[in-house]
């Protein structure tokens, strides 16, 4: 899969939620969300995609859905999910419903390498933006579904 690195739609969107934010600096704004104040200034300058605990920092603390933050959709309706699920017992629970047994037979569906998709089990990381584009679409889910953020399956896409 093509990784995305630099987004203007994303750049765009992350400076109309932040430009809101007018009466205090950059770094304040930074602080604010609860990110680096260099990440930040890599978004908002770049339009560079961070790593994906930092975009839900930043979908959190502006209450919109990740495809909404991507610029992938204009629609910013988005409910927050109250059960606390993580991404690791969502994609459990979408693989059982699909009957996908194992992380190999994931991998040859999704066409991501089966060492990741274990690394994310295993170490609990998050899989980047790219990767959990992928992962929605092929269970036609939304994003935040995937991440535990919302119990609303439909994508906003």
């Amino acid at each position: 899969a093509k990784k995305m690195g630099i987004s203007n739609e994303f750049k765009k969107r992350v400076k109309e939620l932040t430009d809101e934010m007018a009466e205090i600096n950059k770094t304040q704004r930074a602080k604010a969300i609860g990110i680096e104040p260099t990440t930040f200034s890599n978004v908002y300058n770049y339009g560079i995609i961070p790593k994906t605990p930092t975009l839900i920092k930043i979908a959190d603390y502006f209450n919109v859905s990740i495809e909404y933050l991507m610029g992938l959709t204009d629609n910013d309706y988005f409910e927050k999910s109250k059960g606390g699920i993580v991404f690791w017992e969502r994609l459990e629970e979408l693989r059982n419903e699909k009957e996908i047994s194992t992380v190999y037979k994931l991998s040859q569906e999704i066409l991501i390498h089966k060492n990741n998709i274990a690394q994310w089990y295993k170490i609990k990381c998050l899989p980047l933006i790219d990767d959990l584009l992928i992962i929605a679409k092929y269970f036609n889910v939304s994003v935040d579904y995937l991440l535990g953020r919302t119990d609303d399956r439909i994508s906003y896409v």
